[in-house]
C-alpha cells in the first residue's frame, strides 16, 4: 500500500487534469445509465392508447398534494380523525421522499415533457433527445480519456527523467553490480507497467462499477432485419477506421524512432558514465535526455488523440444508425406492420452491455499488483544512496598546479569485500609524470579513480595541491582532471561533438587545433563529412587508433592540469601506437600525469615508476633503477615482455 501511495504522489502535479478526467468520467457513466430511462417514455409513445393518459396519471397525486388541511379534517370523529389525518399526511410525505416516490415523480415529469402532442411528435422528440444525450456522453468519454492520457504520458516522462537523473548521480560501484540492460528495462518497461497500473486504478475502479450498476440485468438480443439496416454503415465505418489507422501508423513509426533514441541515450550514458562524470556533463546529459523525452511525449500524445477519437466516432455513427432504426422500427410498430413490439424492445436492449466493464474490473487487481512490483524496482534505483556527496558550502578547486598526494590510503569496494588498496603513500609533484605498473588486480585503476572522486578512500586522504578532494566541489575537481582510457568511450554523434564533449562551447578552430595536436586531423578530413561525420554507436565506424586519437583530442581541448592515462595504447597496433604515443607525449607537456601501463616500453621516460602488488607499493624508482634490481617485480615483468 505504501508503494501504491508513493506512486500516486507522482501524479500530484497533474491533479487538475485528474479531477477533470473524473468529472467527465462521472458524466459519461451517468448519461450511460440515464439513456436507459429513455426506454419508458419511448415505449409509452408507441403503445399507450392516448398520450393524454400520461398527464392523467399525475393529476390525482398532484391534487392530493395540493389539498388543504381543512379538506382533510372535515370528517366526523373529532380528535381521532385529526390524528388519523396527520398520520396519513406523514405517511404520504414518507412515500413521496422515498426512492420509489422520487423515481415515480421524476418519471412522471419526464413523460409529461417528452410525450406532449401526438405520438409522431413525441417519437421525434425522444429520438432527438436521445441523440443529444449520446453525443454529450461520447464527448465526455473522449475528454475523460484524453485528460487521463495527458496525465499518463506526463507521468511516464517525469518518472523516466527522474530515473535518468538518478543514473548520472549514482556511484560507479552501482553500475559494477547492475547490468546496463536491467537498468534500461527499469526506465522503459517497468515505467510502462506502473503507468498501466495507475491508469487502471484511476479509471476502472470508478467508471466500471458505475457502469455495471447501471447496465446490470440488460440482455443483448438482435433483430436480423434491423441488423441488415445496421450493415449499411459498414463501408463508412471502415473508411473512418482506415483513415485513423494510417494516422496511427505514421505516429507510431515516429514514436518507435523516438523510443530508439531514448534507449540509445540511456545505453550510452550508462556505459559511458565514467566519461560523463569525468567531464562533469551530468547536467548536460540530463538536459539532452529531457529534450528527447519531451519529443517522445508529444508523439505519444498524438497517438492517444487518434486512438481515443476512433471509439467515439464509430460509436456515434452506430448510434446515429441505431436511432434511424429506432425511428424506422417505431413507425413500423405504429403502422401495425409485421415487426412485433417485443422484438423491437429486445433490440433496444441490445444497445447496452454489461460484459465489458465487468471484464475490465476483473483485471484491475492483477494490473495493480504488476504495477506495484515494477514500482518497487524503480524506487530501488531512486532510493539508492548517493555515496559521493559534496560537503555543504564546499569551495571550488581553483588555480590547480597539479600536485597529488595519497596519504595512507586504504580502500575496499564494500564492507564485506577485501581491501584493494592497503596503505598507499605516494606523491606526484606538479608537472611530473608518474607511471603505475603491476600485475592485473594490483589496484592501479582503483588508485587513479580516487583522484576525480569516482570513489572515496575507506581510510586516508587524497590531496590535490594540499586540499582534500572531499573538501571541494565535484565539478571543479573533475574539470581539473582529464582521462584517457584503453576502452575509448565515444558517443553516436559527430566527430566534432565528441572532441568538444568536455567543452561544448569550443569553436571549430579550437576543435581542429586539438585534433591536429592528437594526430587525428588527417583521418578526420578524409571522412565523408569531415568533422560533421557521425561515427556510430561507441565510434564503431572508426578504428581503435582513430578512436583513441579522438579521445586524446577531447582531453587536449579540455586542457586539464592533471591527466590520467589508463592503458591508453595497450590495444593498438604498432603504427597506431606510435601515432597515439606521440600525441600523448605532446599532451603531457607541462602537466601532471598518472600513467597506467602494461607495456613497459611506453613508460621508460617517466619521472618515477611505482610498482604495485596486491594493493601495496612494492617498488619505486626510475626505469633504469628498477631494472637494476634483478630480484624485483619490475625486472620480472620486463623480462617477461622482452624475452
Amino acid at each position: 500500500m505504501a508503494t501504491y501511495l508513493r506512486v500516486l504522489k507522482l501524479v500530484r502535479p497533474y491533479l487538475r487534469h485528474v479531477l477533470l478526467s473524473m468529472v467527465f468520467m462521472v458524466v459519461f457513466s451517468l448519461l450511460s445509465g440515464f439513456s436507459i430511462v429513455m426506454i419508458a417514455p419511448f415505449l409509452q409513445a408507441l403503445f399507450e392508447r392516448e398520450p393524454a393518459a400520461v398527464e392523467q396519471v399525475t393529476a390525482p397525486a398532484a391534487g392530493l398534494a395540493a389539498a388543504p388541511d381543512s379538506a382533510l379534517t372535515t370528517r366526523p370523529g373529532g380528535a381521532p380523525a385529526a390524528a388519523a389525518d396527520r398520520l396519513a399526511r406523514v405517511e404520504g410525505l414518507r412515500r413521496r421522499l422515498s426512492p420509489t416516490g422520487l423515481r415515480d415523480r421524476l418519471e412522471a415529469r419526464l413523460n409529461a415533457w417528452l410525450l406532449r402532442g401526438t405520438r409522431m411528435e413525441a417519437l421525434w422528440r425522444i429520438v432527438v433527445v436521445f441523440f443529444l444525450l449520446m453525443l454529450v456522453k461520447n464527448v465526455s468519454g473522449y475528454l475523460q480519456t484524453l485528460f487521463l492520457d495527458y496525465v499518463q504520458h506526463s507521468f511516464i516522462r517525469d518518472l523516466r527523467n527522474m530515473l535518468f537523473a538518478r543514473f548520472t548521480s549514482l556511484p560507479l560501484s552501482y553500475f559494477h553490480s547492475h547490468r546496463a540492460g536491467e537498468l534500461i528495462s527499469r526506465a522503459t518497461n517497468d515505467v510502462l507497467v506502473v503507468n498501466r497500473s495507475v491508469n487502471m486504478s484511476m479509471t476502472n475502479t470508478l467508471r466500471d462499477p458505475l457502469l455495471i450498476v447501471m447496465y446490470l440485468g440488460l440482455a443483448v438480443l438482435l433483430s436480423w432485419k434491423l441488423t441488415l439496416l445496421a450493415l449499411l454503415v459498414l463501408p463508412l465505418s471502415l473508411g473512418i477506421i482506415l483513415w485513423i489507422g494510417r494516422k496511427l501508423r505514421k505516429y507510431s513509426r515516429r514514436q518507435q524512432e523516438k523510443m530508439a533514441d531514448i534507449t540509445t541515450r540511456l545505453q550510452e550514458t550508462i556505459s559511458g558514465i565514467r566519461i560523463v562524470k569525468a567531464f562533469t556533463s551530468e547536467e548536460r546529459e540530463n538536459a539532452r535526455f529531457r529534450e528527447q523525452s519531451q519529443r517522445l511525449f508529444r508523439d505519444l500524445f498524438k497517438i492517444s488523440v487518434m486512438q481515443r477519437l476512433s471509439s467515439p466516432l464509430t460509436e456515434q455513427l452506430s448510434i446515429s444508425v441505431g436511432l434511424f432504426i429506432l425511428w424506422y422500427g417505431g413507425r413500423q410498430v405504429l403502422a401495425g406492420n409485421e415487426l412485433p413490439p417485443h422484438l423491437f424492445l429486445l433490440f433496444l436492449f441490445a444497445i447496452f452491455s454489461v460484459g465489458k466493464p465487468i471484464k475490465a474490473l476483473s483485471q484491475v487487481n492483477n494490473g495493480i499488483q504488476e504495477g506495484m512490483a515494477a514500482a518497487e524496482r524503480i524506487f530501488a534505483v531512486l532510493d539508492h544512496p548517493v555515496e559521493i556527496v559534496e560537503q555543504p558550502g564546499a569551495p571550488d578547486l581553483r588555480g590547480v598546479r597539479g600536485e597529488i598526494v595519497f596519504d595512507a590510503v586504504r580502500f575496499r569496494y564494500g564492507p564485506e569485500e577485501p581491501e584493494v588498496l592497503r596503505g598507499i603513500d605516494l606523491r606526484v609533484a606538479p608537472g611530473e609524470t608518474v607511471a603505475l605498473v603491476g600485475p592485473s588486480g594490483a589496484g592501479k585503476s582503483t588508485l587513479v579513480d580516487l583522484v576525480p572522486r569516482f570513489y572515496d578512500p575507506t581510510a586516508g586522504r587524497v590531496l590535490v595541491d594540499g586540499t582534500d578532494v572531499r573538501a571541494v566541489t565535484l565539478r571543479s575537481l573533475r574539470q581539473a582532471v582529464g582521462i584517457v582510457t584503453q576502452e575509448v568511450i565515444l558517443f553516436n554523434d559527430t566527430v566534432a561533438a565528441n572532441i568538444a564533449y568536455g567543452r561544448p562551447d569550443a569553436t571549430p578552430e579550437q576543435i581542429a587545433a586539438a585534433a591536429r595536436a592528437a594526430n587525428a586531423a588527417d583521418f578526420i578530413e578524409r571522412l565523408p563529412h569531415g568533422y560533421d561525420t557521425y561515427i556510430g554507436d561507441r565510434g564503431v565506424k572508426l578504428s581503435g587508433g582513430e578512436r583513441q586519437r579522438i579521445s586524446i583530442a577531447r582531453a587536449i581541448l579540455k586542457n586539464p592540469p592533471i591527466l590520467i592515462f589508463d592503458e591508453a595504447t595497450s590495444a593498438l597496433d604498432t603504427e597506431s601506437e606510435l601515432l597515439v604515443q606521440e600525441a600523448i607525449d605532446r599532451l603531457m607537456e607541462g602537466r601532471t600525469a598518472l600513467v597506467i601501463a602494461h607495456r613497459l616500453s611506453t613508460i621508460q621516460n617517466a619521472d618515477r615508476i611505482y610498482v604495485l602488488q596486491e594493493g601495496r607499493i612494492v617498488q619505486t624508482g626510475t626505469h633504469a633503477e628498477l631494472l637494476a634490481e634483478r630480484d624485483g617485480l619490475y625486472r620480472t615483468l620486463y623480462d617477461l615482455q622482452f624475452r
